[in-house]
C-alpha cells in the first residue's frame, strides 16, 4: 500500500488453508509441512459457506506511503463467530486480537460495526499477517487494508444509506400511525410492528446492535435471528388482517395462525440458544412460511378477495428478493452488496406496496370515519326530537287516565280491557324510548353510562322488558354462557334496547318457541371480549334485504354498528338463525353479598297487580330469597301473625297503587315486624319525601320511576342494614351472658 493505492483487498494477494481438524496453532501453520499447503485466494469477495475447522489466510505487507496516517484491517463479516489476527514478524506467536460475534463487543479494539485491527505503527517495511476465521455459520467475507481516511469515509457512506432506509421506514411509520389513530383498525397495529421489526433487522445484519450489549456474546446473532422471526410473524398477522381472512378465507386463517405460534416459539428459541439449533433450520422455516404465504396470496387472488392484487404483488417482490438473498448468504451467488443491502431493500419494497394497498383500503375507512363525525342532519334530529316529546306527553296522559281507571274498575272485563290498554300503552313509552336512544346515536353522542352493570342484570331486565310488552303470548327461551359476574362497562342501555329489540321483532305469532342464546367470548387472538347473541328459528318476515327506515330491524342494526358489531342471517339444520357478535368492554366481578346470608330473609311484596308491581316481579327473579305477594291487607297481617310462617326476616316492599293508605298499612304491620326486619314504599307520588316516609315508618322511599336502577341496589342496602341488627343482637346477648358472674358455694 502507498500513496497512490489506499485500500488493498486482501483476496487478490493472499493465501489460504483450511485446518479441518481445528487444533493447529500459528506455530504448526508456519511450519514447512503446512506452509505449502496454502493455496492463492484471488478473490475479492470470499465465500468458503460452511466450513469444519479453521481457515487460515496469510498475506506479506508493505506500507509504503510517506504520510504518517494510520492504516486499519478491515473484516466485514458481521456473522463470522471467531476471528483472530497474528502479526509473528512483531510478536512471534501472540494473538493480537480475539473478535467475532461469538465474543463479547467490548473485546473490540476500534467499537465499529465491522472488526477493524490498527496496524502498529512500528511494523517493518514487510509483514506477513495471519488471519484465523472460524464459525459454524457460512462464511462469507472481505478483507481489506486501508487508510484510516478511507475506512472513515466509507464508514460514513454506508451509515448515510442506512439513515436514508431507516428514514423512508419511519415516514411509512408515521402514516401509518395517523391511519389507525383515525381508523382503529388492528391491521396498521401489525403493519407498525412490521416495520419495527424491519429496522431491527437491518441493524443486525450490520452489526450496529451489539454496541448496546457489550458483555454479552452472540449478540447479532440473537438479535437477527429473533428480528427475523418475528418480522415473518408480523407478516403472517398482517396478511390475516389485511385480506379478512376471518371472512373471506377460514381455513387458512387458521394455517396462518398456526404458522405465526410456531415462527414466535422458535424465535424465543433461537435468541436463547442460538448455537443448539442449525441455522438451515432458520432458512427452512422462512422459506416454508414465504411458500404457504405465497399460495395464500394466490387463493386469495383466485378467489377475487379485494385488495388481494397488491397482496400477490407484495408476495412475488419478497419472495423472490429473499431467494436471491438466501443465495448469497450460501455462496451460491456471491455478492456483499446483495448480502447486506438486499434483504432489507426487498422488505421495504414489499411494506411500500402493502401501504399502497392500505391507502386504497383506508379511503373507504376513512370515508366511513368521516360520515361518522361529521355533524348529523338537523332536519332529521329536530324531528326525531319533537315527535319524541309529542308521544312522551300524550304518554303520560294515557299513562295517568289508565291508573285512575285501574283503581275503579271491578269487573273481570274492565280488568282484562285495562290490561290490555296497559300493555299497549308501556309499548308506546317504549317506542318513546327506542326514538330517544336512536336519536342519541345519530348525533353520535351515545347514551351516558355512569356506572358498571352487570351482564346477568341487563339480560334480566331485558327480558323481563320484553314480557312486559309482549301482546301475543309468545313463547321465548333464554340461554346465556359465561355471563356470570361480568359487568359492562360500555353501552349498557344500547345493549338491553338490542335484547328486548330482539326479542320483540322475532318472536311468532304463533305457539312456536323462539330461542335466544347469549354467549361471552374471549378471543384470545384478538384480545378482545365477544357477546354472541344467537336467535332462532327466525320468522320468515324478518331479512336484512329490505332497507327501509323503520323502528325494527333497521332500529337493531344501527345498534350494533353503534357497537361495531356484526349481524348475518344464515340456514342451520333447515332453519333460520340471526347472529350477532359485539365487541364489548367488560371485566370480572365476582358478586360481594353472601348468598347464604341474604337468603335468611324473605321478600314480601304488597299491592295490586298493576306494571309496576309486574316489574318489580321481574327484576327479583335472579335472586335467591323466597318471594310472597300479598294483595289484601288481612292475608299480609295474617303472614305476619302466624310464627310459623316467620322463621326469617323480612324485607317488605309496599306499592302505593291502590286499594290502602300506606301509612296505615305501616301502622299495623309495624307492631308485628322484628327489629330487623325492613319496609320499603314504592310510590309514583314524586312529592314524597325520603324524610316523610320515615315519619310514616318506613325505611327507604323508591319512586317508580327508579325500580329499574335502584331496586335491587335498595334491597342490598336494607338486606345489610339487617344484617347488621342481627349481629348487634347477637352481640348483645352475648354481653349480658358474660357479665352474669356464676356463684359459688362455700364450704
Amino acid at each position: 500500500m502507498d500513496d497512490t493505492h489506499d485500500a488493498i483487498n486482501i483476496g487478490q494477494n493472499g493465501d489460504y488453508f483450511i485446518d479441518e481438524t481445528g487444533t493447529l496453532t500459528l506455530k504448526d501453520v508456519m511450519s514447512d509441512a503446512y506452509s505449502k499447503q496454502f493455496r492463492p485466494l484471488n478473490k475479492e469477495y470470499l465465500q468458503f459457506g460452511f466450513v469444519k475447522g479453521n481457515i487460515w489466510m496469510r498475506n506479506d505487507i508493505a506500507i509504503r506511503t510517506t504520510s504518517n496516517t494510520p492504516s486499519l484491517l478491515e473484516i466485514n463479516s458481521h456473522r463470522l463467530q471467531y476471528l483472530d489476527i497474528y502479526l509473528p514478524s512483531l510478536y512471534d506467536n501472540q494473538v493480537q486480537a480475539e473478535l467475532g460475534s461469538a465474543r463479547p463487543y467490548s473485546n473490540r479494539l476500534v467499537k465499529a460495526s465491522n472488526y477493524i485491527f490498527p496496524i502498529p505503527a512500528n511494523t517493518p517495511p514487510v509483514f506477513t499477517l495471519y488471519v484465523k476465521l472460524s464459525s459454524s455459520l457460512p462464511i462469507n467475507t472481505q478483507i481489506e487494508l486501508k487508510t484510516l481516511s478511507t475506512w472513515s469515509q466509507d464508514t460514513q457512506s454506508n451509515l448515510t444509506l442506512t439513515g436514508i432506509l431507516i428514514g423512508v421506514l419511519l415516514t411509512l411509520f408515521i402514516f401509518n400511525v395517523f391511519f389507525f389513530i383515525r381508523t382503529a383498525h388492528p391491521m396498521y397495529l401489525m403493519y407498525g410492528t412490521l416495520l419495527v421489526g424491519i429496522v431491527i433487522l437491518h441493524l443486525s445484519i450490520h452489526d450496529q446492535v451489539a454496541q448496546f450489549f457489550p458483555s454479552y456474546r452472540h449478540v447479532q446473532e440473537r438479535i437477527y435471528n429473533l428480528a427475523a422471526l418475528l418480522c415473518l410473524c408480523a407478516i403472517v398477522f398482517f396478511s390475516r388482517l389485511y385480506l379478512d381472512n376471518r371472512t373471506y378465507l377460514p381455513k387458512l386463517d387458521k394455517v396462518l395462525l398456526a404458522i405465526s405460534s410456531i415462527n414466535a416459539l422458535f424465535a424465543v428459541v433461537f435468541m436463547i440458544a442460538p448455537e443448539k439449533i442449525h441455522i438451515m433450520t432458520l432458512s427452512l422455516m422462512m422459506i416454508a412460511t414465504l411458500i404457504i404465504l405465497m399460495i395464500h396470496a394466490i387463493v386469495a387472488f383466485n378467489y377475487k378477495v379485494p385488495f388481494s392484487g397488491y397482496y400477490l404483488t407484495a408476495r412475488l417482490t419478497l419472495c423472490i428478493g429473499y431467494f436471491a438473498w438466501i443465495l448469497s448468504v450460501y455462496g451460491i451467488a456471491p455478492s456483499l452488496l446483495l448480502l447486506q443491502w438486499g434483504l432489507t431493500v426487498t422488505i421495504i419494497i414489499e411494506a411500500m406496496i402493502h401501504f399502497t394497498g392500505m391507502i386504497a383500503q383506508t379511503s373507504s375507512l376513512l370515508q366511513r370515519s368521516t360520515r361518522d363525525m361529521a355533524y348529523p342532519d338537523t332536519v332529521e334530529t329536530e324531528l326525531l326530537s319533537d315527535v319524541s316529546a309529542r308521544l312522551r306527553r300524550q304518554n303520560n296522559i294515557i299513562h295517568g287516565a289508565l291508573s285512575h281507571f285501574e283503581k275503579m274498575t271491578v269487573t273481570q272485563e274492565g280488568k282484562n280491557i285495562l290490561e290490555d290498554s296497559l300493555v299497549a300503552n308501556n309499548n308506546i313509552q317504549d317506542l318513546v324510548k327506542r326514538i330517544d336512544l336512536i336519536n342519541t346515536i345519530k348525533e353520535d353522542i351515545g347514551p351516558k353510562q355512569t356506572h358498571p352493570e352487570l351482564l346477568d342484570h341487563i339480560i334480566d331486565k331485558a327480558y323481563n322488558n320484553a314480557q312486559r310488552l309482549d301482546q301475543n303470548s309468545a313463547v321465548i327461551e333464554l340461554h346465556t354462557q359465561q355471563t356470570d359476574h361480568i359487568e359492562i362497562l360500555q353501552h349498557t342501555r344500547v345493549l338491553q334496547s338490542l335484547i328486548e329489540g330482539l326479542i320483540q321483532e322475532c318472536k311468532h305469532f304463533t305457539d312456536q318457541t323462539l330461542t335466544l342464546n347469549i354467549t361471552r367470548r374471549e378471543v384470545n387472538r384478538e384480545g378482545i371480549t365477544q357477546l354472541e347473541l344467537s336467535v332462532f328459528p327466525l320468522p320468515s318476515h324478518v331479512g336484512l334485504a329490505n332497507s327501509s327506515v323503520d323502528m325494527g330491524v333497521y332500529y337493531l342494526t344501527q345498534l350494533i354498528h353503534h357497537m361495531k358489531g356484526e349481524i348475518q342471517i344464515y340456514n342451520q339444520n333447515k332453519a333460520r338463525n340471526i347472529n350477532v357478535t359485539l365487541p364489548i368492554r367488560a371485566r370480572i366481578r365476582p358478586s360481594e353479598k353472601d348468598i347464604t346470608t341474604h337468603t335468611l330473609f324473605d321478600l314480601v311484596l304488597f299491592g295490586q297487580e298493576d306494571h309496576d308491581l309486574q316489574k318489580a316481579l321481574g327484576l327479583l327473579q335472579s335472586r335467591t330469597n323466597k318471594i310472597e305477594h300479598f294483595t289484601t291487607l288481612e292475608g299480609l297481617l295474617d303472614h305476619f301473625e302466624v310464627p310459623t310462617k316467620r322463621t326469617t326476616g323480612t324485607i317488605t316492599l309496599i306499592f302505593d297503587n291502590g286499594g290502602h293508605i300506606p301509612h296505615i298499612t305501616q301502622q299495623k304491620l309495624l307492631p308485628l315486624m322484628r327489629h330487623e326486619d325492613q319496609c320499603l314504599l314504592i310510590t309514583d307520588n314524586v312529592k314524597m319525601s325520603l324524610d316523610y316516609a320515615k315519619k310514616l315508618g318506613f325505611d327507604e322511599l323508591l319512586y317508580c320511576a327508579d325500580l329499574d336502577n335502584q331496586l335491587n341496589q335498595q334491597l342490598n342496602r336494607l338486606i345489610q342494614k339487617a344484617e347488621r341488627l342481627v349481629q348487634k343482637d347477637k352481640q348483645l346477648k352475648k354481653t349480658n351472658l358474660s357479665s352474669i358472674n356464676p356463684t359459688t358455694n362455700t364450704p
